[in-house]
């Protein structure tokens, strides 16, 4: 019998990024999900406060995937 495996959540993401939308829009590197925000005003606090607490520069944008908000590095 297999032992279960504790805290490791597998994501997965859509095999062919031309069948579900840009897979790069709805998932980090790592498989695992980006944050949703509800709305651009709650999206754009949280990458000012990510800015101030850490100095990062992200932008929000509208995901083509689930059509809530995400945050991702500045072109």
């Amino acid at each position: 019998m297999a032992k279960a495996r504790r805290g490791h959540k597998r994501h997965r993401r859509p095999r062919d990024p031309d069948a579900g939308g840009g897979a790069r829009e709805h998932w980090r590197s790592d498989g695992s999900p980006k944050s949703s925000f509800g709305s651009v005003d709650e999206a754009n606090r949280a990458a000012l406060q990510s800015r101030l607490e850490h100095g990062l520069d992200l932008d929000a944008y509208a995901c083509g995937i689930c059509g809530s908000w995400h945050l991702g590095n500045r072109r």
